[in-house]
């Protein structure tokens, strides 16, 4: 059995206001300093009692100590939106 392809990618996080006072934090992922030609975009959701302030930080705190990506395919599945 052979072993599933993995996916590294550079990774920086953005806070993104998607509504007045609502921000997301977006995963922007690169490899070799060219950004991903991916079409799916990952990002987290803070719960709606973090600020947008809040939300920045936690972006900076992330491009602090998080600096790789990684996606693991383990097989081609239709998956259902949540």
């Amino acid at each position: 059995m052979s072993e599933p392809p993995i996916h590294r990618y550079d990774v920086t996080f953005e806070a993104t206001e998607i509504a007045p006072g609502r921000s997301i934090v977006t995963l922007v992922l690169s490899r070799d300093g060219e950004a991903s030609d991916q079409t799916t975009m990952f990002f987290f959701e803070p719960k709606e009692v973090m600020t947008p302030q809040a939300t920045e930080l936690l972006a900076q705190f992330l491009n602090e100590y998080i600096s790789r990506f990684g996606v693991v395919v383990t097989e081609a599945a239709e998956t259902e939106d949540q």
